[in-house]
């Protein structure tokens, strides 16, 4: 089975050290979620997997090359359409297929700008859903949807974990008992 090594990686910010000499392995198969209270380095983590931020010490081994990542914050282009952000990294079929899986089919061509809160999660995740990597970094992608709307979101991302490796932050332990193949606490 393929993996990532995370082996004694420390990160801190000034005096704050976020983990120190953390070190485990996570698959790159099927869904690994990670849950911690706030401030524990879930997110940093992420991005220090992911190549956006550096460790203090330690090493990460076998992260794949094609990566996608849906942060906490949206980071779309207000001015561009749902389906315009959606086709910065993918064509033209494979935009239309995941906003149609992530219910926004009918607000394609909206203004992100236009959109609510919960619209643009959907956006962000059929962007990282879009863009075809081997890993699929997801953090806390489903905040701010409904009941309903958030349980189709999971069953997309399990589904989708079919063929690629998805590594998710929950804070709500439905979210990661209904998610996870794996579940690592920080």
């Amino acid at each position: 089975m393929k993996e990532i090594i995370i082996d004694k990686l420390s990160k801190s910010y000034g005096n704050k050290t976020v983990f120190k000499e953390l070190s485990l392995s996570v698959s790159l198969e099927g869904i690994t979620v990670i849950m911690g209270e706030s401030g524990c380095g879930k997110t940093t983590l992420l991005r220090i997997l992911a190549g956006l931020e550096k460790s203090d010490s330690g090493t990460v081994t076998g992260v794949p090359e094609r990566i996608s990542f849906m942060f906490q914050e949206d980071r779309l282009l207000e001015w561009y359409s749902a389906f315009e952000n959606v086709k910065l990294v993918s064509d033209e079929t494979a935009a239309e297929k995941y906003l149609d899986a992530v219910e926004l089919a009918n607000d394609k061509n909206t203004a992100v700008s236009q959109l609510s809160g919960g619209m643009k999660r959907r956006v962000a995740l059929a962007r990282a859903l879009a863009y075809s990597s081997q890993l699929v970094i997801l953090d806390e992608p489903f905040k701010g949807m409904d009941i309903e709307l958030k349980q189709n979101m999971m069953e997309l991302v399990k589904k989708e974990s079919a063929s690629r490796a998805f590594i998710v932050v929950a804070h709500e332990p439905q979210e990661a008992e209904f998610l996870a193949d794996r579940l690592i606490k920080l």
